[in-house]
């Protein structure tokens, strides 16, 4: 008993010291985090910083983080870091300034892809596998907060794959690292020095870190980094149909709702009814994985995939293809002020019959309209205009009835939910 109450000591002491400093890890990896400010053009107001994490420092140079993604002076950063921006200046670890060419931004996700001409200060970051970090790991932040070049902060993986409603595609990190503004952009570090997020978002009413921060994972970011490197933007694909979740044989499988792309639907010879069952000799887990995994892979690659139909199963060879970035998953600030129109009855802002924002804690929150969903009908009838939805939410309410709302969703799946509206205040 006693042996073991050693050496029981003897291996907590050990761990202990093992995790005594990071400085070894971030000695290795300092020289990959960049410091970037922009000059932002005329007469342009500084970007929206509500939950992210830029910081500004007058009012006309904003400031925030980055790291070299390869050795070709490649830089990635958020997009909302060099928003607006007339010229853009990478400080690196060194001291030196660098005028930097934007080279691609997405959007959808908040990433852009930055290029000096340098080889001599350049120490590329490498990208780790983030599905395999774990809930409890360490990770490692460093970036420019509040303008504060080199600054590291430590904390653990709170959470993984958090969707917090941002974007469609949302798979975010959760860490309680402090991560403030001026981190945006900055990468999140395992304790091998590799790469495992891009910190970009925190939950805060102050704009500081309340401990519940935000980030891209690699495994999210490296394929964007590479579609910008290549095309300037960050090219998604598609199999051309609109897909549901269901059970086949206690096992879960996809069902082909609705056609998006006849062309692409024809040649991979896919029908409404068509049940997915596996792909590339994986079973299916879930919609949100599948279509993860097919939005990143390269347009014009082919997938195995088993088909049942009819109570038959086959093999059809699957080509994805590109597609377009739609309108409605992104609206700036000023579009929703301008056009939409808030019914208080069901709780929701409408741009025609596109959801711009949900109030919360209503009804239509509760029961998950996001913000990018889009009316298809109303009690079964198709809504053209807002006299349509003024229509049938005023019978609902006059008749103390139920109000069916279809809608799809920025990913183009429908669904339905049954809301109570109440009286206009």
């Amino acid at each position: 008993m006693f042996r073991k109450i050693c050496l029981l000591f003897v291996l907590l002491a050990f761990e202990a010291k093992a995790f005594d400093s990071f400085a070894p890890v971030v000695e290795k990896v300092m020289p990959s985090v960049v410091n970037i400010s922009t000059e932002l053009k005329e007469n342009e107001d500084s970007p929206n910083i509500e939950n992210n994490l830029l910081f500004s420092n007058d009012g006309h140079v904003s400031l925030g983080s980055g790291f070299f993604a390869d050795n070709e002076g490649y830089i990635l950063t958020n997009r909302h870091v060099i928003e607006k921006a007339k010229q853009v200046n990478v400080t690196t670890y060194s001291g030196k300034v660098y005028q930097a060419e934007i080279k691609g931004e997405d959007k959808i996700l908040d990433v852009a892809l930055l290029k000096i001409d340098t080889k001599n200060e350049i120490s590329a970051a490498k990208f780790a596998d983030s599905d395999d970090i774990k809930v409890g790991d360490w990770v490692i932040a460093i970036g420019n907060p509040f303008g504060l070049s080199n600054s590291v902060t430590s904390g653990i993986v709170s959470a993984k794959s958090r969707n917090i409603n941002e974007t469609p595609f949302d798979d975010y990190i959760q860490t309680d690292a402090p991560i403030n503004p001026g981190n945006s952009g900055g990468p999140m570090f395992n304790l091998n020095g590799e790469v495992v997020g891009l910190n970009t978002l925190i939950f805060s009413k102050q704009g500081n870190s309340l401990g519940v921060g935000f980030a891209i994972p690699s495994n999210q970011l490296k394929p964007i980094y590479e579609s910008l490197k290549k095309h300037g933007k960050a090219i998604r694909s598609s199999i051309g149909v609109r897909l549901k979740e269901t059970e086949q044989n206690n096992k879960t499988s996809l069902i082909v709702t609705e056609i998006t792309d006849f062309d692409l639907a024809k040649e991979n010879d896919l029908i409404v009814g068509d049940l997915i069952l596996g792909y590339d000799d994986k079973e299916i887990t879930n919609l949100h994985a599948f279509q993860k995994d097919m939005i990143w892979r390269e347009p014009d690659t082919y997938i195995k995939m088993q088909i049942s139909r009819e109570n038959e199963t086959k093999e059809n060879l699957i080509r994805l293809k590109a597609i377009e970035e739609r309108k409605n998953m992104l609206q700036s600030d000023e579009q929703k002020a301008d056009k939409s129109t808030l019914y208080k009855q069901i709780g929701l802002f409408l741009d025609g019959n596109k959801v711009v924002d949900v109030v919360a804690g209503s009804e239509s929150a509760h029961k998950g309209i996001q913000k990018g969903d889009e009316i298809i009908k109303l009690n079964g009838h198709s809504v053209i205009d807002t006299g349509d939805i003024k229509f049938y939410i005023a019978e609902s309410v006059s008749e103390q009835k139920n109000l069916r709302i279809d809608l799809k969703d920025v990913s183009d799946n429908e669904y339905f939910v049954d809301l109570t509206p109440t009286e206009a205040e």
